[in-house]
């Protein structure tokens, strides 16, 4: 089993050939939003198989999700969480609207864009753009995760996992890292760490 920082650097190495984890399993659990236009494959350059991929509208956690992370990180031992937002997310566009106008959407849509403004409040950030909402709410997602699910908990306190909650930009193929909760990097101890 690998590490969570040498995970994560594998994910973002340029060479494919690294071994720093077995190519034989998944390297991560990538959590995303369903609307995002590129595969996690193609976000990290990596084969296809090497990811686990879960997906929802606005990165709603519901018990499926929790199921399959849990899965993933328990089961197979996965030591990688990436919550993976992106660039000019039409969820993060809806609570935007939302926040500006005080109009919230219908149906389930609703509950997916109170979570993000509940994000924004809960950051202390100012909603003045569409990525502000968004980094808010892929950092608020990955606390999220800790938070409901015991055996994720578990891991990151005994350092066997970590997430990483990062947005992509598609246009200049840039990744920022939001934050870090568990041993992600080698270099702190600090259970999250906001970048």
């Amino acid at each position: 089993m690998t590490t969570p920082a040498l995970a994560w650097e594998h994910l973002r190495a340029a060479d494919q050939s690294s071994d720093l984890c077995p190519s034989d399993r998944p390297v991560a659990v990538v959590f995303r939003c369903a609307d995002a236009r590129l595969s996690n494959e193609d976000v990290f350059c990596r084969p296809s198989g090497s990811l686990i991929d879960i997906s929802t509208w606005s990165h709603t956690v519901d018990s499926g999700v929790l199921a399959g992370i849990e899965y993933a990180v328990d089961k197979l031992e996965i030591p990688l969480i990436v919550v993976l937002g992106h660039d000019n997310c039409p969820a993060m566009h809806t609570a935007l609207r939302a926040w500006e106008t005080a109009e919230l959407p219908n149906g389930a849509m609703r509950t997916a864009v109170e979570h993000a403004l509940l994000s924004v409040v809960r950051r202390g950030v100012p909603a003045d753009s569409v990525e502000a909402v968004a980094a808010a709410h892929i950092v608020e997602t990955g606390l999220a995760l800790m938070q409901r699910s015991p055996a994720i908990a578990r891991r990151i306190d005994n350092r066997t996992c970590g997430i990483v909650c990062a947005t992509f930009t598609a246009a200049n193929r840039q990744l920022h890292v939001n934050a870090t909760i568990g041993s992600v990097a080698d270099d702190t101890d600090a259970l999250v760490e906001l970048v």
